[in-house]
């Protein structure tokens, strides 16, 4: 899209009048709620997995006990991606709207209405609330919301080459595998209620680490999209919670709650590929970093090109906003996740 002078005929004319920007304020980096930021210099970025030792064992006097060492486990390469906006007007455009002495677009309006780094952090809250959403499936087709630019194709495989939410993911040593989808009862992605939330950490606590022995972990915070019906209970059950009660009690007194309380993160309501209002997860915030969760890898923060004018002689006047950063997973061991449909697994 090119902004001609045509596109702003109602602003340019010379007609007093108050120009109004319907656009976000600054957007914040929501990804880091729940994401681990690594800075790397590095095109790839290779997270490898490593155990510790098994169990010990006891042996009788003057035996020999069996000799072990820590075993490599997955990895997973992660490729720098190209986060990129482009604005282009044409000369009068630019004169007219922005420097003219007559201009109608003030310095103040113009920053927010032509604000590449809030449209390249849009683009990676998108990004990250759809690594959620998707990520029963190995890979999905990612498409900016405003269809402004091309499609790209990204994988939610972790480390051991599985799906970030699956039953099947597979342990180090080739004990039983490991699950990170929330089960209920027959119930498999249930909505949000106190038995899911019993549920989603009744499973967790049974997870162990490369070489069967438990994997110390709580889920300490719920994630799920802002005003959704999900965030509505959570506040709920979590105000029950902290009142020392049991939600959803039916019997003729309130017992203390089975569970203890939790912190809520809110994502934002996009659409298309990001958070339903249904969807819901849970994670251990004490060990979001490089070695668990999910990951924000950036080797170029978002930037702002010099405005440059077109080569092909029309002198179109061209902005660029740049960054290079990659989303993804290792290891989700930290996580549950229901897809709240009540069937999804």
């Amino acid at each position: 899209m090119v902004g001609t002078i045509n596109d702003y005929a109602v602003i340019v004319n010379n007609v007093l009048k108050h120009i109004s920007p319907k656009c976000s304020p600054t957007v914040r980096s929501e990804y880091l709620d729940f994401m681990y930021k690594v800075d790397n210099s590095e095109r790839t970025y290779t997270n490898v997995g490593v155990t510790g030792l098994g169990m010990a064992q006891i042996i009788t006097d003057g035996g020999i006990g069996a000799s072990d060492a820590p075993i490599q486990g997955y990895s997973k390469n992660f490729v720098q991606m190209h986060f990129t906006k482009k604005v282009r007007l044409t000369f009068q455009t630019n004169f007219f709207l922005f420097e003219s002495a007559a201009s109608k677009i003030k310095g103040s309006v113009k920053k927010k209405v032509i604000d590449g780094k809030n449209s390249i952090e849009h683009a990676k809250n998108y990004l990250a609330q759809s690594l959620l959403s998707q990520g029963f499936t190995t890979s999905f087709t990612w498409t900016p919301i405003n269809a402004v630019g091309t499609t790209a194709t990204i994988a939610t495989i972790g480390g051991d080459a599985v799906e970030y939410w699956s039953q099947a993911h597979p342990r180090e040593d080739g004990g039983t595998a490991w699950t990170n989808v929330i089960v209920d009862g027959a119930t498999s992605s249930p909505q949000f209620t106190y038995s899911s939330l019993l549920a989603a950490r009744r499973l967790h606590s049974q997870k162990k680490d490369g070489r069967g022995n438990p994997f110390i972990s709580e889920l300490d915070t719920l994630l799920c999209r802002r005003g959704s019906t999900t965030a509505q209970y959570a506040k709920t059950i979590k105000s029950t919670i902290d009142k020392g009660l049991a939600p959803q009690q039916t019997n003729l007194f309130n017992n203390a709650p089975a569970t203890d309380t939790f912190k809520i993160v809110e994502l934002s309501p996009y659409q298309n590929l990001s958070l339903d209002g249904l969807m819901w997860g849970m994670f251990d915030s004490s060990l979001v970093n490089e070695d668990n969760g999910f990951l924000y890898i950036e080797a170029l923060p978002t930037r702002a090109e010099p405005a440059v004018v077109d080569s092909l002689g029309n002198q179109d006047l061209v902005f660029n906003f740049n960054s290079l950063a990659v989303f993804g997973a290792a290891d989700l061991r930290i996580w549950m996740w229901s897809d709240g449909d009540g069937n999804t697994v």
